[in-house]
């Protein structure tokens, strides 16, 4: 793959997270694409467990923003330092970073995703906030 394809698959995937999008969000991914999310998390499904983890999220989240500060290339996938600003149904405010791995399949699809970040401080700063 090229890296404008890769490009435009991460793209999509976050944009789409961030919009709380999962039917769009979706159509990046292989049909058995596995998602470690944090890595050490159990892993889930990306076709099977989203609509559930979507509307956790679309529930708890008035707004989520991401930023991709560095992209790195290799031939089939990539690996992304992001950040991201969270704000709660209740108007509470955190913010969190980590880095996502990439895997893409022959197809141009992403199979393959391991992100490595500390959803439990982003949750306890949120807790925190109360």
């Amino acid at each position: 793959m090229s890296t404008e394809e890769i490009a435009l698959l991460v793209t999509t995937y976050f944009d789409n997270m961030a919009a709380m999008n999962v039917d769009e969000w979706l159509t990046v991914f292989a049909e058995d694409a596995v998602i470690h999310d944090p890595v050490g998390d159990p892993p889930r499904s990306a076709h099977k467990d989203s609509h559930r983890f979507f509307k956790t999220m679309s529930n708890f989240f008035e707004k989520i923003e991401v930023s991709k500060d560095d992209i790195f290339f290799v031939k089939n996938g990539a690996a992304v330092k992001w950040r991201m600003q969270v704000v709660t149904k209740n108007n509470l405010h955190a913010t969190s970073e980590g880095i996502s791995v990439f895997e893409m399949n022959d197809a141009g699809k992403i199979q393959k995703i391991s992100s490595y970040w500390d959803e439990a401080a982003m949750m306890s700063k949120l807790r925190g906030s109360l």
